[in-house]
């Protein structure tokens, strides 16, 4: 069983950050965020969060809304309220009711992800 994530940053709304953002445990986003998100960790994008750009993550749960495009070595959670406009990768997506989702979702094991990703 995981330990639970260590809090590594959060963005509160109001915040907005431009360019690269990388982070090590758990970084919950409810501010605004335009450039790339790069972690093998995981990210959370809460109520009122906007994440435009490239992410690249571990795992990634969206309240909020992430445009652009998103790569997930594990699984990607779409909560009700969430949104996300973009191509996706990911072994594993979950849209609960009230959860939106637009785009080309390509779906594969991780290994499969990694390479299939890269091409595109």
């Amino acid at each position: 069983m995981k330990k639970p994530a260590t809090l590594n940053g959060f963005l509160d709304q109001g915040c907005t950050i431009r360019g690269d953002v990388a982070f090590s445990e758990l970084l919950r986003i409810h501010g605004h965020v335009i450039g790339t998100v790069k972690s093998t960790a995981e990210l959370l994008v809460g109520e009122g969060g906007l994440v435009e750009g490239d992410v690249e993550v571990g795992r990634l749960a969206v309240a909020g809304t992430v445009k652009g495009t998103v790569r997930v070595k594990e699984k990607l959670v779409v909560h009700p309220g969430g949104k996300v406009f973009a191509e996706i990768w990911t072994p594993a997506l979950v849209v609960e009711e009230g959860g939106v989702v637009e785009g080309m979702v390509h779906m594969a094991d991780g290994a499969a992800l990694d390479s299939a990703s890269k091409k595109g």
